[in-house]
């Protein structure tokens, strides 16, 4: 162990040091020079006079701080994961190549104007040029010394395969689709109480000013999945969980400072490096400044001297599961294709994906003969998502900005925007299907889910708001147009409840304070409890539990202020009822495997404790009273088994902990040492604005790793606070690597200033090779 650390520290020194200094690299092809700065975070801040020469610059840069990371993040969008970890990745390339994120990728790679075309490959250019000069030098990043392999050149299709990944892994509807499907197929008596979501009576709605009407309600042709069928899905699919954020802004005139201010919190997962990369650009004085994902060039959300932007997970439902045999609407041949997945030490596997148009079909288990399926989804039409994160910066005003989200297709994102002229909107981008109300909440025939998709929503069909008489506008991945409100976007919807609250801080402030809103993004009030420990507790008061340990749970809930502070037990005992309540009520009655395809029951928990009548049609046969108390003493019980007797010692913060794990860290202690981070206790939760999402072991895994406040001033100023958990560089022996977590997790922001030069601490020039 200790030779391998000193392997690894000896590969990754030389890139550490790579750019500390003042130096110039030679890039051929380039039209002047291109300096990359780097401020006192070792953000680059890319400066150019041709925007090609831009994009070169950047692939150097986020080439030498990321270039692993971008690897595995374009094999894993192309199902190439297994080529150099083994057979511990073959399902993952084998869904990539089953859903054919390359071909969509390619397909997408025609419809992109020649400038956007050229941007992307003087990006992979960099890239390359960058990766040419590590391999000569030795300064290849340690974890290609540790795998023991080489990385290929890049791509046009890979930045544009890695963003069509994405966009499928926030697609939130097909996991509740796999639901329904085994509910329908194996608990047909319990349909009438799981089939519908249950968003809450008087949540917030993103847009709830009338519109007209839709199509009237209809159930849609639900289609029945045979049981192993339903089953193959659901296994085909495990452990996907979509993300979500927070975004608002506020006009002038809500302003304490007198201009427009906008934050965004974009949640996602919690990796070591984060999969947010800043980044500044500089194209002949345009000046902008935010965070792209890495392996894609441009800027996904950021500000410029005259607008800020952020985005949110929009939910909307965009994915369909057909059932039965297909035939194109638009009388286009259906394509084939077969491709081989290489194993690392293993075999390799041969997979065959086919489809038509907008869709794919998926492979049924093996040796079953069951009915076919197949997943329509917008990421399979071709869009120009991409080139929108080339055009968005440089947009001044909101009309100019919103020109540059036509062809975005995925993902299908609320947009949120703030001028300095005072403008705030929202706006949905992405392709979107024509459906009624109703439909969509399962899988359908083949006929049907294929007739909704042969015409999608125009691009000004799509939710907009701009300048709403509140003075703000707020998306946090909840219902966006009221029921019955046209365009039907969906019904899967994320609870109300970060909105609610985000809305309520807004409202409680006729003139907000810019300078709040860090501490905004980490309000720690709990909107699921808000809703639902007022009847859990009168439930309590009515039927008081025995045990001394549920004694305790019991004042520790009647004492809380609602906040999910680490230091406190009674989020830890509210987490703990919560999830006894939904094995009584979900898991139990649907069985293990069918309630584990639901991926999510927070609201259908929450409708069940606030309404008697949808208990009874359940099955339950308890009163309230008894089954909370039931509930609150086994929740006790198990939290002694795992914290111990002594309860005065339990706190939230013991179970709620956050440990950012590199692809490598699970491999051994020596690697956990040098690429991992130690679980650290956390506060937030799954209903918080601070989001702290766990999964089912209870460790923290997605949240917000990167915290944005956008303030315009006078005298054209444009002021940014930021923070990005874990740092700019990939590299661990980087002074970069995680040099910025102390501030995530106090809650402090970086200020970052659009009207002056950031302070250089090194600087790399490109020069032409051509040049004189």
């Amino acid at each position: 162990m200790r030779a391998t650390a000193g392997i690894l520290r000896l590969a990754a020194w030389p890139s550490s040091r790579a750019l500390r200094r003042t130096r110039a690299l030679s890039v051929a092809a380039l039209h002047g020079t291109v300096d990359i700065d780097r401020d006192e975070r070792g953000i680059p801040w890319i400066r150019a006079g041709d925007e090609r020469d831009l994009y070169v610059g950047v692939g150097v840069a986020m080439a030498y701080d990321r270039l692993w990371q971008m690897d595995v993040l374009r094999r894993r969008a192309t199902g190439r994961l297994s080529e150099v970890f083994g057979g511990r990745a073959a399902g993952s390339d084998v869904l990539a190549r089953t859903l054919a994120f390359e071909r969509a990728a390619r397909q997408s790679e025609a419809l992109l104007s020649p400038p956007a075309r050229a941007n992307l490959a003087a990006f992979a250019h960099g890239v390359d040029t960058a990766v040419r000069r590590m391999r000569r030098r030795g300064q290849l990043p340690s974890e290609f010394h540790l795998v023991r392999y080489r990385p290929g050149p890049w791509s046009v299709g890979d930045s544009l395969a890695i963003v069509k990944q994405l966009g499928f892994h926030l697609g939130r509807n097909l996991q509740q689709e796999v639901f329904r499907s085994r509910l329908l197929a194996e608990r047909p008596d319990l349909v009438r109480s799981f089939l519908a979501p249950k968003y809450p009576p008087g949540g917030s709605v993103t847009i709830a000013a009338d519109a007209p009407a839709g199509p009237a309600a209809r159930r849609g042709d639900t289609a029945l999945l045979s049981a192993a069928g339903a089953a193959h899905l659901g296994d085909l699919f495990a452990g996907r969980q979509g993300s979500g954020s927070n975004a608002w802004a506020v006009s002038a005139a809500r302003s304490a400072t007198g201009f427009a201010a906008l934050a965004n919190d974009p949640h996602i997962l919690f990796t070591q490096p984060s999969l947010w990369y800043q980044l500044g650009l500089d194209l002949d004085g345009e000046r902008a400044y935010g965070v792209t994902v890495p392996g894609v060039p441009g800027l996904v959300i950021g500000a410029n001297p005259d607008l800020a932007w952020g985005v949110t997970n929009s939910t909307i439902d965009t994915q369909d599961l057909a059932v039965g045999e297909r035939t194109d609407p638009t009388g286009e041949p259906r394509w084939s294709q077969t491709s081989v997945v290489r194993v690392r030490g293993g075999t390799d596997i041969s997979v065959t994906a086919a489809g038509g148009t907008g869709y794919v079909d998926l492979p049924g288990p093996p040796g079953a003969d069951v009915e076919p399926v197949a997943l329509y989804w917008s990421g399979l039409h071709p869009s120009t998502e991409a080139e929108s994160c080339q055009r968005m910066w440089r947009a001044r005003d909101y009309p100019a900005f919103r020109e540059t989200l036509r062809g975005f297709g995925v993902p299908v994102l609320n947009l949120v925007v703030a001028t300095r002229d005072g403008t705030v909107a929202l706006r949905t981008a992405g392709i979107v299907p024509r459906r009624d109300r109703q439909e969509g909440l399962a899988p359908a025939g083949a006929a049907e889910v294929a007739g909704r998709w042969s015409t999608t929503l125009a691009f000004d069909e799509l939710p907009e708001l701009v300048d709403p008489p509140a003075g703000f506008v707020v998306s946090a991945n909840h219902q966006i147009l009221p029921d019955g409100v046209a365009p039907h976007l969906g019904s899967d919807w994320g609870g109300p409840y970060r909105a609610d609250r985000i809305e309520e801080l807004l409202t409680a402030t006729p003139t907000a304070r810019p300078a709040d809103f860090g501490a905004w993004q980490m309000d720690l009030r709990n909107g699921r409890a808000r809703r639902i420990l007022p009847t859990l507790l009168k439930a309590l008061d009515e039927n008081p539990p025995e045990s001394p340990l549920a004694v305790f749970s019991h004042r520790s809930l009647a004492a809380w202020d609602g906040r999910d502070d680490a230091d406190q037990a009674a989020p830890l005992v509210f987490g703990a009822l919560t999830r006894v309540l939904t094995e009584r009520w979900i898991t139990r009655r649907l069985g293990a495997a069918v309630a584990d395809a639901m991926t999510d029951a927070t609201l259908q928990v929450d409708h069940l404790v606030m309404d008697a009548d949808a208990r009874r049609r359940l099955g339950e046969t308890e009163e309230l009273p008894a089954v909370v108390a039931d509930a609150l003493t086994e929740a006790a019980r198990r939290l002694a088994d795992r914290f111990g007797d002594d309860a005065t010692g339990w706190r939230y913060g013991r179970a709620n902990r956050i440990a950012d794990q590199h692809p490598l860290a699970a491999v051994s202690d020596t690697l956990r040492s040098l690429y991992g981070s130690p679980p650290t206790p956390v506060g937030g939760g799954g209903q918080s604005v601070c989001l702290m999402y766990p999964d089912r072991d209870g460790r923290v895994v997605e949240g917000a790793p990167w915290r944005f406040v956008v303030e315009f001033g006078p005298s054209g100023s444009t002021r940014i606070r930021d923070v990005l958990r874990h740092g700019s560089s990939g590299n661990p022996l980087s002074p970069h690597y995680g040099d910025q977590t102390p501030a995530h997790a106090e809650g402090r922001l970086y200020e970052v200033r659009l009207d002056s030069p950031p302070q250089v601490r090194s600087r790399l020039t490109l020069t032409s090779r051509t040049a004189g």
